[in-house]
């Protein structure tokens, strides 16, 4: 090795010895402090969120005579099933029929995710491309309907089904919801955020409108779609009003609706573990599929403005 690269790593050696020894600057030290505020913040709400889930599952593996007995005092046992049952879910799967429930939750959560994004798709793209006061003021009166609740149109809804002949059906389950406010705008401002150029180069190439709208506007709006899909379904797996009130037959009741008739079953015996057990399946898809598309859900939320 030569003299000068003795000097470079030398004069290297040094500058890295120095470096490590010098005390943290003061910005260095505050903004250590606010991650860790930002980490702490962050643990405390995911305990504050994932502890009821955690106990809720966990008190799924219980007897319902030891989850009354371990209520209280509070101890180890009141959390930590002992012992370790299944006969909850065999009871709820078995005698109960849940799953026929599951399955009447899953048809309806899936033709309502279908229709709303038909329809908002459809809707949404009509308003980004058509600019005028009309379209303006049509799409101000569909963004009204945000702020009317379910419970303010149950009625006139209910008369409207009822003279269709879809009381008590599965077309009842989702029709009402197909549109709806949140899809269209979410759509419609995604839309939006298309470059005007690409359309103007579609055109250009000679294509049509529905061959611009299935070629370059669908395929430009994927997270936005992911996030109306996601969205719809948490709405649709979590409808609880009006399946009740829609729907008489018990054959085509949705799982919330039967997971609450537990508590008032024969004889009026509580039936506590198999609530949680029923609590814990109906929760798992939300989750699971919240945590798969999250990374969709946020993207398509910033691409279509709503920060």
């Amino acid at each position: 090795m030569t003299h000068d690269k003795l000097t470079v790593l030398a004069v290297r050696h040094q500058t890295l010895g120095r470096t490590s020894a010098e005390p943290r600057t003061p910005l260095a030290l505050a903004a250590i402090g606010r991650r860790f505020r930002g980490t702490l913040v962050v643990a405390v709400v995911v305990l504050l969120i994932g502890f009821p889930l955690l106990w809720m599952t966990l008190s799924a593996f219980k007897s319902t005579g030891d989850i009354v007995k371990d209520s209280y005092p509070l101890s180890w046992r009141t959390f930590v099933p002992a012992p370790f049952t299944l006969h909850n879910f065999a009871n709820l799967f078995g005698s109960l029929g849940f799953g026929r429930n599951l399955l009447n939750t899953v048809i309806a959560s899936a033709g309502q995710i279908l229709g709303a994004m038909v329809v908002s798709t459809l809707a949404g793209y009509g308003f980004a491309r058509v600019r005028s006061r009309l379209g303006t003021a049509v799409f101000g009166l569909c963004m009204l309907g945000a702020f009317i609740p379910v419970e303010a149109v149950i009625v006139p809804l209910y008369k409207t089904v009822q003279g269709l002949g879809l009381l008590s059906t599965y077309p009842v389950l989702f029709l009402p919801f197909v549109a709806n406010p949140f899809g269209i705008f979410l759509m419609r401002q995604s839309f939006r955020d298309i470059p005007e150029e690409l359309y103007d180069a579609a055109a250009v190439d000679g294509a049509g409108p529905a061959r611009t709208f299935l070629r370059l506007a669908v395929p430009n709006v994927k997270p936005a779609l992911a996030t109306l899909a996601l969205v719809q379904f948490i709405w649709s797996w979590s409808n609880y009003f009006w399946p009740l009130v829609a729907n008489q037959d018990p054959n085509k009741q949705v799982a919330q609706v039967a997971m609450a008739s537990l508590q008032t079953a024969a004889n009026y015996q509580p039936m506590y573990g198999e609530m949680f057990a029923a609590a814990t399946v109906i929760t798992v898809p939300v989750v699971a599929l919240s945590v798969v598309m999250q990374r969709y859900y946020i993207q398509g939320l910033l691409s279509s403005g709503l920060k």
